[in-house]
């Protein structure tokens, strides 16, 4: 379902996809150095919306691992928590992403979306 915000691109709502953040800034690397799982809101080739108890600060550089559908396999994305608030007891966040440690793997999101987007419309 798309929302009603303009959206740079196409954007899925993210069911089976796991997602673990470890924040690069060396002020909260310390908390997270293990990396911190979240629950994935949605995802797009710019970003994505997540769900965490933690609060990561806006700003925060993140390395990105990505797990799609079943697949074991793991992808690794770079990016920076755009904002963040809090709702009841955990936190939304929305994480831009800026740089693709692969090309092939932009092209696996990219693709993952792209058939939710034609499932649903």
């Amino acid at each position: 379902m798309e929302s009603a915000e303009k959206r740079q691109c196409r954007r899925r709502v993210a069911r089976d996809v796991g997602i673990t953040l470890r924040p690069l800034d060396p002020r909260v690397w310390f908390q997270f150095w293990s990396g911190t799982e979240c629950e994935m809101r949605d995802i797009s080739l710019v970003g994505a919306g997540i769900y965490s108890k933690d609060k990561i600060p806006e700003g925060t550089p993140l390395s990105v691992d990505i797990r799609l559908g079943k697949s074991a396999d793991t992808i690794r994305i770079f990016g920076k928590i755009a904002w963040a608030h809090q709702e009841n007891e955990q936190y939304r966040m929305g994480v831009s992403f800026f740089w693709w440690k692969e090309e092939e793997d932009k092209k696996i999101v990219d693709s993952f979306v792209e058939r939710y987007y034609k499932a649903v419309n």
